[in-house]
């Protein structure tokens, strides 16, 4: 069964939230929005939320 687009969409920032980047996922799809790279808003938070997964893994974890 595979998910709609409206349903990747909320998975996608369901995750990113999860994982606290929430707030920059929907910074990041408005900037490719704006540039109009990409039309559908499914591929938008995809390439968003990929784009910042990268750039989050590759962080180094701060221990308090």
């Amino acid at each position: 069964m595979s998910m709609t687009n409206e349903e990747l969409i909320e998975e996608l920032y369901h995750k990113a939230h999860a994982k606290g980047f929430f707030h920059e996922l929907h910074d990041k799809v408005k900037e490719l929005t704006n540039n109009h790279k990409y039309k559908c808003k499914h591929d938008l938070v995809r390439i968003a939320y990929n784009e910042l997964k990268k750039i989050k893994l590759a962080q180094p974890v701060t221990q308090n």
